[in-house]
């Protein structure tokens, strides 16, 4: 039966959160004072190679058991072992996420769950029965009601659920690593649109913010030598489509992971005829300057984390 479930105006999230990110995993317990956020405690553990190998349509993990034993460690060197609610950043590959624009306005609950069914069959050619699909309804865009929608195979998504289960965790939260990362640019108060660039072993994510919301989002398979050239066609998408350089110049970028920073900042230049700054973590009050963890390895799980104060 298809779960057609509503996600960040759920119950309050908690503060610690973990994330898988490439061959990594991270947890952190995140708080939040006057200067923004601030890490309390955070670890991450190289995983063994093939250990998790992020694929939309099929299991994950090749031993859960020996994952299990290092999530257990990664937690324990954090001080996090004890904790019970979890929210859980997956690798991107693991679930698609969508923007889905209605044409007409449904007349009640079912009408709505009917359309998104109908439209996500289309856009990802597998049955609604075979999914668990989240949604949160974003602002309206020419007299179109639209939804943000997440969705995950169910035998995936329940594999990460059981490890999680069998360790005593209550994952209430659990979403792609984007979509984690995305919270630091809908934390970001500066006029204009702002774009993530989230690489990842079998290419990228790339999504643009405006007003504080996903607006539109897009994931590419490609290796990492034409990764520019496909973020560059990704720009002039959203430029053709999207952008009003009066209304909502880009001015903001949050490039991660595996692919060179100056040269998709190039890129995303050169298609829209912007400059855009880079949003730095530190505005936040996240300075891991000197640090032996990177940004990287921590955004997907500390953003999901400060959705406790959302």
């Amino acid at each position: 039966m298809t779960a057609l479930r509503r996600f960040l105006v759920a119950p309050p999230t908690p503060s610690t959160a973990a994330g898988f990110v490439d061959d990594n995993f991270a947890v952190v317990d995140l708080r939040r004072g006057r200067g923004g956020f601030s890490l309390a405690s955070s670890a991450v553990t190289q995983l063994p190679v093939e250990l998790v190998t992020p694929r939309f349509d099929s299991l994950n993990i090749q031993d859960e058991a020996e994952l299990s034993q290092i999530i257990k460690q990664t937690a324990e060197a954090a001080g996090l072992l004890n904790r019970k609610r979890w929210s859980v950043a997956l690798p991107d590959a693991t679930a698609r996420t969508l923007v889905v624009a209605l044409e007409s306005r449904p007349a009640n609950r079912r009408e709505l769950n009917e359309m998104l069914a109908w439209k996500i069959e289309r856009l990802i050619a597998v049955p609604t029965a075979e999914l668990n699909i989240s949604r949160q309804r974003i602002s309206p865009a020419g007299g179109q009601d639209r939804y943000l929608v997440t969705v995950a195979h169910n035998e995936v998504l329940s594999q990460y659920e059981s490890v999680f289960s069998g360790m005593g965790w209550n994952a209430g939260l659990i979403l792609p690593r984007h979509m984690g990362e995305a919270q630091w640019l809908m934390w970001d108060d500066t006029p204009g649109d702002k774009m993530l660039v989230s690489a990842n072993r079998s290419g990228f994510t790339s999504l643009i913010v405006r007003n504080h919301e996903p607006v539109l989002i897009r994931s590419f398979v490609c290796e990492p030598e034409s990764a520019a050239d496909e973020l560059h066609r990704f720009a002039l998408y959203y430029r053709d489509r999207l952008q009003d350089a009066s209304a909502n110049p880009l001015t903001r970028m949050l490039v991660l992971g595996g692919i060179d920073s100056a040269e998709a900042r190039r890129a995303v230049a050169d298609a829209t005829d912007t400059e855009p700054g880079s949003l730095d973590p530190a505005q936040f009050g996240i300075d891991l300057r000197g640090e032996p963890i990177r940004f990287d390895h921590l955004a997907g799980a500390a953003g999901l984390a400060t959705m406790a104060w959302r």
